[in-house]
């Protein structure tokens, strides 16, 4: 009761409803305005993950490139060191056999040295000149036959003065060989010495690069799983988003009926419970009538 004697006016039930629907829509906005900032903030997050995903696989890729490349170097020089190596064998061999045919023809020719510094054309004009009286002179049987001995003898020593001095010459050919091919062994291991170095930077290398590419592996698979659960979480907030829109829309239809109600004094429940009775009797394919439709989808101004 008021001071003045007056009963309090009661709140009419459509008027909370009304408010009570205006207070729901509103919650219902702020969920739709804070998903929405979410799942916006989200598609931004996502946009840098891809981002940064393509900027990874872009410097795998010439990580990648990188090792392909040493590794087809590395192969490069394998196989020109197996040549090198054979090179070097096939040197190293005829280095031997060489130096052992040189110490043989060292022997013989210091075994022969004091024959081959004999003068062949003093030897050879003592022959002239014992031909010479062979032919020119009256000469006993003993005188002829010792004449001719002293022929074949310097003629024999002439022979192996010659066979001396060319195994002189073969000393110093050999000499000049042997040189020559321990030159060429010498330039054969320092080139596969050259090789194995640079093979085993190569290999260096490349352990150090696959690491590295494995890390980068993770990193893209890591973030593409980022993107996934994000991508998720965005079809969630988007079904959200779909049943708070349906809810938002129930809403304003309730609320207009509430409304309509309101301002033809109808009594909300008993509309409701209509509208339930209408629901029940669509369900079960019974015709509705033109009014049951309006009441069942809020067009309750042209009742």
């Amino acid at each position: 009761m008021l001071p003045d004697g007056s009963q309090k006016a009661q709140p009419d039930q459509n008027e909370i409803r009304e408010e009570d629907f205006l207070k729901a829509i509103d919650e219902i906005k702020d969920k739709i305005l804070d998903i929405k900032v979410q799942r916006r903030k989200l598609i931004e997050e996502i946009r840098s993950l891809r981002d940064k995903r393509r900027k990874l696989i872009e410097e795998k890729k010439e990580l990648v490139g990188r090792l392909l490349s040493l590794r087809d170097e590395r192969k490069r020089k394998l196989d020109e060191l197996e040549k090198v190596k054979k090179e070097k064998d096939g040197a190293n061999k005829e280095f031997r056999e060489r130096l052992d045919q040189l110490r043989v023809v060292q022997q013989l020719a210091q075994k022969e040295g004091n024959l081959a510094k004999l003068s062949l054309r003093r030897i050879q004009k003592r022959i002239e000149e014992l031909e010479w009286r062979q032919q020119t002179s009256i000469l006993t049987p003993e005188e002829e036959k010792r004449i001719i001995a002293e022929i074949d003898r310097l003629e024999e020593l002439m022979e192996k003065v010659r066979k001396a001095r060319q195994e002189e010459v073969s000393v110093l050919e050999l000499e000049a060989n042997v040189k020559g091919l321990k030159l060429k062994l010498s330039q054969a291991i320092n080139k596969a010495n050259e090789l194995r170095e640079g093979i085993g930077r190569l290999k260096a290398e490349i352990a150090s690069l696959m690491p590295k590419i494995d890390e980068y592996n993770k990193n893209i698979d890591f973030i593409a799983g980022q993107v996934q659960e994000k991508n998720q979480t965005i079809e969630e907030m988007s079904r959200k988003l779909d049943s708070l829109y349906q809810e938002y829309r129930d809403k304003m239809v309730r609320l207009k009926e509430a409304k309509i109600a309101r301002q033809r004094g109808i009594q909300l429940d008993l509309l409701e419970q209509k509208r339930r009775e209408i629901e029940e009797k669509e369900k079960k394919g019974e015709a509705l009538t033109l009014d049951e439709l309006r009441i069942l989808y809020g067009d309750l101004d042209n009742i």
